[in-house]
């Protein structure tokens, strides 16, 4: 039999999504983008922007720093939701209004803005072009 141990370097890492790491590592893109938006620029600091948003999305500033400081396998699982709805709240909407500003704006054919709308969310809304 042939020693399998030289594959060992080749195979390809795959990460899934119910993986803590991945989802730490998540998180912490998240905190990242949501810590830079809200910056606002030299003379501000990163913990103001935290308490910013510990003001206005009533989650803990430690956590978004401890996201912006520690590596993703230190972090709590139990803290990371916070971090994902405060994302949600900050990008979410923004790609609501992109899709319905696309969306009103095409001209693609009616079955095509179906299935866009299916994939969305959106199966019961009707189309601009739609003849019944």
């Amino acid at each position: 039999m042939r020693d399998k141990s030289c594959v060992v370097g080749s195979k390809m890492h795959v990460a899934r999504i119910d993986d803590p790491i991945w989802l730490g590592q998540e998180a912490k893109r998240m905190s990242k983008e949501i810590l830079r938006k809200e910056h606002r620029g030299p003379g501000d600091t990163i913990e103001a922007a935290a308490n910013r948003l510990h003001i206005r999305h009533h989650v803990d500033a430690s956590v978004i720093i401890q996201c912006w400081n520690r590596p993703a396998r230190e972090m709590k699982v139990s803290r990371w939701m916070s971090v994902f709805m405060v994302y949600w709240a900050e990008f979410g909407a923004k790609a609501e209004t992109a899709y319905e500003e696309k969306r009103k704006a095409t001209n693609a054919h009616p079955a095509l803005v179906r299935l866009a709308d299916f994939v969305a969310g959106r199966e019961g809304e009707e189309t601009s072009g739609d003849a019944g």
